[in-house]
């Protein structure tokens, strides 16, 4: 019986971990998300003010900069480990392929490139980070595919994450929603295995 428990209690602990890597849901606020302009050669990431937020669960923004990002809260610490990033996206703009995805940390960047077609309804993207195939890298030199290596570097220092919102080159409105870092399944039960092993030793010394 306590086999069991303690088997539920890793199941649930690691669906909390889950969610505490990074989950960005927007029902209520827009979660610190900030605007940015991204320069995919330099990696200069310029802060151009707070994410607008919209009343129906997403952080929204109209043509406002050449390659202009929403961008996340600056995060610290280390995001290794992290098997994919996930978001929904929408947008009335066309073009590209313009780095639809961009993930920093400060001094070096890896991004995915995607064509855009006009979508009233979000889509949902999920991008492999045990995978490099599609990832491009910069560190202010030359544009090049990125390797795991550069993947895992930018993780352990993660300081943004930035997802396009200016399209195309005219007037365009992009909506972003549900971004999500997701941990590799030993994170989660490690994490989960930890807060047991804090909860007993809390239950022996009350």
């Amino acid at each position: 019986m306590r086999s069991f428990i303690f088997a539920l209690g890793v199941i649930a602990l690691a669906g909390t971990a889950s969610a505490q890597m990074l989950n960005y849901t927007f029902d209520t606020d827009n979660q610190g998300w900030r605007q940015g302009d991204f320069n995919n050669s330099t990696i200069v990431l310029t802060d151009i003010g707070a994410a607008t937020w919209n009343s129906g669960g997403y952080i929204d923004g109209g043509d406002f900069a050449g390659w202009a990002f929403h961008l996340s809260p600056v995060l610290t610490g280390s995001y290794l480990g992290a098997t994919s990033i996930k978001f929904d996206h929408s947008t009335n703009g066309a073009g590209g392929p313009w780095p639809l995805l961009v993930l920093t940390n400060g001094t070096e960047a890896i991004f995915r490139q995607h064509n855009h077609t006009t979508l009233t309804n979000f889509v949902s993207y999920d991008y492999s980070l045990t995978d490099a195939t599609g990832w491009l890298y910069g560190n202010g030199g030359p544009i090049q595919a990125a390797t795991l290596t550069n993947i895992n570097n930018v993780l352990a220092g993660l300081t943004r994450i930035g997802i396009n919102g200016d399209i195309a080159n005219g007037a365009d409105y992009t909506r972003v929603d549900n971004v999500q870092l997701v941990p590799e399944p030993a994170t989660m039960t490690l994490l989960a295995l930890a807060g047991i092993a804090t909860a007993r030793r809390k239950r022996r010394t009350a």
